[in-house]
């Protein structure tokens, strides 16, 4: 009987032990997914708050990858700030303004744009009328097609990348050995320097380089067709910016060193190369870029003439917005050129051994509502190689965008002395239209 009483007690315990087992382990169980829905809600929500950072940080103005009209920005290329709506219009043709201003793009490889077979097709047609008085043959009336050019430009792969470009407009005028502008290939020896040889635009000052397409009055400074007639030479040129340095001071320094020929798009005219060197550096908040320039070598002289043959140049320049403002500004002194833009030498008229030249600029933009533009530019070169003159002009005019590839502009101009530079204007009254296809 104490058996039988012993084996139903078993009966009921080993059934009562089991039942607690199984609710001890569904209870591991539970607490085990609830630890694992409080990681994942936490992953989640760290989720949420890094994509709404992210979120807010692109809301903000200053996220906004500079507007870059000619050329794409390099890496070496610091963004220029967005401004806000306050400045006039939308924020859009602000920030045109301010980019066309500053000109971020100013000295750019091609790294960031990929080489394709359709190329860039850049179309100026001018009207001029009113020419000043002595200018003959170098004044060019009525409606005339001031630049017809086409270009492709890019990058190859990651290390390699290049450019041509050429100009009809000198083939129809008589001078095929201009007819090449750009001829250059590039090689990118880390994300912040660029080595780039061939036929290219030389790295001095701002007009020098600022890109037809983009610019508000008819022509460059006197000083540039000068000294730089066709802005272009043969040679090799180490780019880049010191960003990747850590103090604060060399974010968005630009650098440019390079040695040319020195005979403008033709081959060496002596045995000796011109050395040129630029730095800029760019003020993001500021909205503000300050540069220098320096070329050191040795011009030809004329048969029989004795004397100096230096080929100095120095410069300054500076570009500034603020609001609907914008200026530029730059000046130059060195060496009075000797000879003009030609295979053969042929040498100015009123070239010296020894004589100097200086010249200045100074550029004000006002945007008067949206992408409409109003204008004032002061020009001086002092010892014009032609006719030994200083001469000043003065210009104003009205520039209006007209949609992203296309632009206007109305130019009336001031001018005591006609000039015989490359690319001169010696009309008073001109109207110039250009478009960019691409």
């Amino acid at each position: 009987m104490k058996q039988v009483a012993l084996f139903l007690c078993l009966t009921g315990i080993i059934p009562a032990l089991a039942d607690g087992q199984d609710r001890d382990q569904r209870i591991a169980d539970l607490e085990r997914k609830l630890t694992e829905a409080k990681n994942s809600i936490a992953a989640l929500q760290k989720t949420i708050e890094s994509l709404s950072t992210e979120v807010q940080a692109l809301r903000q103005p200053d996220s906004r990858s500079a507007v870059v009209a000619a050329t794409p920005t390099p890496a070496a290329v610091p963004p220029v700030p967005a401004p806000s709506k306050e400045a006039g219009g939308t924020e859009t043709d602000a920030h045109d303004f301010v980019a066309r201003i500053i000109g971020p793009e100013i000295g750019s490889d091609e790294r960031d744009n990929v080489l394709e077979a359709k190329p860039e097709i850049f179309i100026q047609t001018r009207y001029s009328v009113a020419p000043f008085d002595g200018s003959g043959t170098a004044f060019q009336p009525n409606i005339r097609l001031s630049r017809i050019e086409t270009r492709w430009a890019g990058k190859i792969n990651e290390r390699i990348g290049a450019g041509i470009e050429v100009q009809f407009q000198e083939s129809v005028e008589g001078s095929p050995e201009k007819l090449v502008n750009d001829a250059f290939l590039e090689y990118y020896l880390t994300d912040h320097a660029t080595v780039r040889a061939g036929q290219f635009i030389k790295p001095f000052g701002f007009g020098v380089q600022q890109s037809s397409w983009i610019r508000e009055s008819p022509e460059r400074a006197i000083f540039s067709g000068y000294f730089f007639p066709g802005e272009r030479d043969r040679g090799i040129m180490l780019s880049g910016d010191l960003g990747f340095l850590s103090p604060a001071a060399f974010k968005h320094l630009q650098y440019f060193v390079g040695a040319f020929n020195g005979n403008r798009f033709f081959n060496d005219s002596n045995r000796q190369v011109n050395y040129m060197a630029r730095i800029r550096k760019i003020f993001d908040k500021e909205r503000l870029a300050l540069g220098a320039s320096v070329q050191l070598g040795k011009q030809l002289l004329p048969s029989g003439v004795s004397g100096t043959d230096n080929e100095r140049l120095f410069g300054l320049d500076v570009q500034f917005t603020t609001g609907r403002f914008g200026l530029r500004g730059e000046a130059m002194a060195g060496n009075r050129p000797s000879t003009l833009a030609a295979i053969e030498p042929e040498f100015f008229p009123a070239f010296r051994p020894g004589a100097h030249s200086s010249a200045g600029e100074l550029l004000v933009s006002y945007r008067v509502a949206g992408d409409h533009n109003v204008y004032a530019r002061y020009n001086q070169f002092n010892g014009d190689p032609v006719t030994g003159l200083n001469v000043r002009a003065f210009n104003f005019g009205y520039f209006l965008p007209i949609g992203q590839r296309s632009r206007l502009s109305f130019d009336y101009q001031f001018k005591n002395h006609p000039s015989f530079e490359d690319d001169a204007v010696n009309g008073r009254f001109q109207i110039t239209w250009g478009i960019l296809l691409k």
